[in-house]
């Protein structure tokens, strides 16, 4: 089981679920796009590692690695 905030760099993944996120922050990564099923690729990742750049439906989207840490990967 892999989360978003452990994913390598430059390759592609598919959102297979989501842990320990509160129903605000849930329907939030929703509305952006982060769906069950949706691919997405860690673009690049801050110096101290507390922000994460994501590509996503074809756009680019900066998360927190809190909330990235509650996103499940296949």
């Amino acid at each position: 089981m892999t989360t978003l905030a452990q994913a390598k760099i430059n390759k592609f993944f598919k959102i297979s679920g989501y842990q320990n996120l509160p129903d605000k922050i849930l329907r939030r990564l929703c509305d952006l796009g982060l769906t069950q099923g949706q691919q997405v690729c860690v673009r690049a990742r801050s110096l101290l590692k507390k922000a994460l750049l994501i590509e996503v439906r074809g756009y680019e989207l900066s998360l927190k690695s809190d909330i990235a840490k509650g996103v499940i990967l296949e």
